[in-house]
């Protein structure tokens, strides 16, 4: 059993550790009230700049000195951006957590923001839009959320941004908003393995991190999607067209999202388990891959099946999607594939519950989202007691076949030439 001993440190940083037995690491997530949700509205790419360019300096460090001192630790250090969080990924060995979080913490709280740096960062980003710009499954996912999401809401981009935000963002921007969304925000530190001393040393680390009030949140536009829409765009020079089907979804803090990932499974998140990742590409043969996912957020959660296929193939394909979905709305879902979506999800759960990573991401879900103290506990008997009339509803009232945006890029479909 998962046993999670959690303390708030100050007003802006709590920490959950879990003990595992027999190893010598630990995993480490830090997790930074920073990401899409929280950037200033229509500056979409500041998030993402701040983040990367932590890890370019500090006032005591400059890049290479820190990036040697984690590397005399052997340890890693990786830093993304999401929907809700800048997240510091890594592993170092429990003698040297201290000294690990020490990097971390003058990263997070001391940054350099030298010009140079901010630079380099937004060199590598505008290389990313570049590459982007003729990469099918970028510009299909770039259309779905133009479709899905209103203006000046966080989603409407990726984390990458907006090109001409990333390309103007200043030095004197970034460092507002490390000040507004950073220091003025809320973190937490989760770690797993072994965590003897872990809370001492993590007091020690961000112990100087300013105190006061949290800053003012950006206010966030409401999505609603009320009709279906689709849009095709042409990329030259490419065979195969990449294709997306959205929809809006519920909050990961509302109770039926345990159901909708179920709806999930059963709908085409696995190719074997689910029913239309196995009609379209296994039985039919008309994709080459097709999966689909629920993104849990604080808002109107994306719900995607993505597909990779044939110009000659995306109507049918569309249509065959279509036409399993309309069976789980109908209620058409046999014992066994319930039951199966099911026991695969767990099994995904069980799994990653077996490395110290596993264990810290699953802890910082229920962290960030204060599912409560028992969520790892409780979580695999809430997937198993999921009803297919619980699957059925969510299916109904989410997944509608009137209101799903489809993006389309690729090559030009045969009824377009």
């Amino acid at each position: 059993m998962i046993r999670v001993e959690r303390r708030v440190l100050t007003d802006r940083l709590r920490v959950a550790a879990v003990e595992i037995p027999g190893v010598r690491s630990v995993s480490v997530l830090v997790a930074l009230e920073a990401g899409q949700w929280f950037e200033p509205r229509g500056r979409a790419g500041v998030a993402r700049l701040t983040a990367q360019s932590l890890l370019r300096g500090t006032l005591t460090h400059g890049p290479a000195a820190w990036g040697e001192a984690l590397d005399e630790l052997g340890a890693g250090a990786r830093l993304d951006t999401g929907a809700h969080a800048a997240f510091f990924t890594g592993q170092c060995l429990a003698e040297d957590l201290r000294a690990y979080l020490g990097l971390v913490a003058d990263a997070t709280l001391r940054p350099a923001f030298a010009s140079a740096e901010v630079e380099f960062v937004r060199t590598h980003a505008v290389a990313q839009f570049e590459e982007d710009a003729t990469d099918t499954r970028a510009v299909a996912d770039r259309i779905f959320r133009e479709l899905l999401y209103p203006v000046g809401h966080p989603f409407r981009t990726r984390a990458l941004g907006d090109e001409a935000v990333v390309r103007s963002a200043t030095v004197d921007e970034l460092q507002a908003h490390h000040r507004q969304a950073i220091l003025g925000g809320r973190a937490v530190v989760v770690m797993a393995g072994a965590v003897e001393g872990a809370f001492a040393a993590v007091a020690d680390a961000f112990g100087d991190w300013p105190a006061g009030p949290r800053s003012a949140l950006v206010a966030v536009p409401h999505a609603r999607f009320e009709r279906g829409i689709r849009r095709d765009e042409v990329v030259a020079d490419k065979t195969q067209c990449d294709v997306i089907l959205g929809w809006l979804a519920m909050p990961r803090t509302d109770p039926r999202f345990t159901a909708a990932r179920v709806a999930n499974m059963v709908f085409a998140a696995d190719t074997f388990a689910s029913r239309a990742g196995h009609v379209v590409r296994d039985e039919l043969g008309l994709a080459y891959y097709v999966f689909s996912s629920i993104q849990g957020t604080l808002g109107e959660s994306p719900w995607t099946l993505r597909m990779g296929v044939n110009p000659e193939n995306v109507e049918r394909a569309i249509a065959t999607v279509n036409a399993e979905l309309a069976k789980i709305i109908a209620g058409d879902i046999a014992d066994d594939d319930l039951s199966l979506a099911r026991d695969k999800l767990v099994g995904e759960l069980v799994v990653g519950l077996e490395s110290p990573g596993g264990v810290a991401h699953q802890v910082l879900e229920a962290e960030l989202f204060g599912l409560g103290d028992d969520h790892l506990a409780r979580y695999p008997d809430l997937l198993r007691a999921v009803t297919k009339d619980e699957v059925v509803a969510v299916a109904r009232e989410f997944l509608r076949l009137d209101r799903c945006a489809i993006a389309v890029a690729g090559p030009p479909l045969p009824t377009q030439t």
